[in-house]
């Protein structure tokens, strides 16, 4: 039967050998399936997900119940899918958080690392003390797929809570470019305003999709800051 056990046990051998290199979107799902579905061919399963969901990233970004709804998928293979995309995003903002060797944080990388995959546009506030290193990260606001919400105070909130004196606001464009609407940049001005009366910088704002961010600072789209000011940073990207 070419899903039993000693299918299962080549497809391991050959991860274990050669990692995924070589393998087909749908026998890496159907490998990773072998751990959650005892027992049973999992090549069905693995080929009705992509055929639901059109990719392996797709597939890993899908919400669990629209998972669970697919032919062979059940609840203990919808929850092992699913927690892999937030297992990525922990490890990519634990790496993108670590210090460079000129001391500075790529914070457009922790951003795209926060916003990895995600469907819907959500506003995330991130707290940093004097020297700007990182003290808290908050998520403030989730709207749709075209537009959230924001609300000012509940940034000044998380900002408080944490003692923050500097801070960067980060949202996602999901479905469209990095660069900044006229509401972002109106929306920017306004919190920049509001924070400098509770003597808290607005160090940047920062637009992420899943292949590219926008920085205000590093463009020159902050009020009182110079494009390129500061040594060491990056492009937007």
């Amino acid at each position: 039967m070419e899903g039993g056990e000693g299918h299962r046990q080549r497809l391991r051998e050959r991860y274990f050998s050669a990692g995924l290199d070589g393998f087909a979107e749908h026998e890496a799902l159907e490998l990773l399936l072998t751990y959650a579905i005892p027992r049973r061919d999992t090549k069905p399963p693995a080929k009705a997900l992509l055929e639901r969901f059109g990719s392996v990233g797709a597939v890993l970004s899908a919400p669990r119940e629209e998972l669970s709804a697919v032919p062979g998928i059940g609840p203990s293979a919808a929850a092992l899918i699913s927690m892999l995309l937030p297992l990525l995003r922990r490890y990519l903002r634990e790496q993108a958080g670590r210090a460079r060797a000129d001391g500075q944080t790529d914070w457009c990388a922790l951003c795209r690392a926060l916003l990895m995959g995600e469907k819907r546009e959500q506003v995330w506030v991130l707290a940093l003390d004097a020297r700007g290193a990182l003290l808290t990260q908050t998520q403030i606001a989730s709207g749709d797929e075209g537009e959230t919400a924001f609300y000012p105070r509940l940034a000044v909130a998380a900002l408080l809570r944490a003692g923050a004196q500097k801070a960067i606001l980060c949202h996602n464009h999901p479905d469209g470019e990095a660069a900044p609407s006229e509401a972002d940049r109106q929306l920017t001005r306004a919190l920049q305003g509001l924070l400098a009366a509770l003597q808290i910088e607005l160090y940047d704002h920062i637009i992420v999709t899943d292949t590219a961010a926008f920085s205000f600072r590093l463009g020159g789209c902050l009020e009182g800051v110079e494009p390129w000011q500061d040594a060491g940073e990056g492009a937007p990207s």
